[in-house]
């Protein structure tokens, strides 16, 4: 008899992978040398002081939108990010802190261990971070495929990206677990048969060992 428990990983890489700069914030003021607070949004950490982040979910503004909105507000509020290009990458990129959730990298591991694949999916991960940077960062050879949906012309929720990161995976729908932390994405994957996990930013735990359990890890 053959098993119906879903047997491949995938994975957003903002908030998912990575720890979200709403987290990383007070390490990245100190790292930018500005006064705690400078930089006062917190996405759904507390969307009533994020006004962007509530059109995000509302769906009238896109990811890019918001994070670049963010990154333009950050600089109007005195917070430089040279060397690099913007705030957003200056966050991610300056090496002040590990960016890669530890909950994330233990489950990647588990999953290597026992041989089941993993890949990642997500909307804009070159256009944040750049081409190098992307190519040079040292997790992502662990990943196969890595599904970047701007490069498609499509985004999440859209079913393009998931069908792609299915057939990267050699995998059917319902094989595949996948973890994001907006829940119109994690719809999107369910629409097409995938088990959606959905990332609480304020309980990212829950996520991996959900996760964990609908794998047998």
């Amino acid at each position: 008899m053959t098993s119906s428990r879903p047997r491949a990983l995938l994975l957003d890489v903002g908030v998912v992978l990575f720890r979200s700069a709403w987290e990383m914030i007070e390490e990245f003021e100190q790292w930018a040398g500005v006064p705690a607070g400078t930089i006062p949004w917190r996405g759904p950490l507390e969307p009533e002081g994020d006004p962007l982040w509530r059109r995000h979910m509302a769906g009238e503004i896109t990811e890019h939108d918001y994070w670049f909105a963010f990154a333009d507000a950050c600089e109007a509020a005195g917070v430089d990010p040279a060397p690099y290009d913007h705030v957003m990458r200056a966050v991610f990129q300056a090496g002040y802190t590990d960016i890669v959730r530890p909950r994330a990298r233990e489950l990647v591991d588990r999953c290597e261990e026992v041989g089941l694949p993993v890949g990642l999916l997500t909307n804009e991960l070159v256009a944040l971070h750049g081409e190098k940077w992307v190519r040079d960062f040292e997790m992502f050879d662990r990943f196969d495929p890595i599904v970047d949906a701007e490069r498609l012309g499509t985004r999440k929720p859209a079913p393009e990206p998931y069908l792609a990161a299915l057939s990267g995976l050699a995998m059917d729908a319902h094989e595949v677990v996948f973890i994001d932390d907006n829940p119109r994405y994690v719809e999107g994957a369910r629409r097409l048969g995938i088990t959606g996990v959905w990332l609480d930013v304020s309980d990212p735990a829950a996520a991996f060992d959900r996760a964990a359990a609908l794998l047998g890890l």
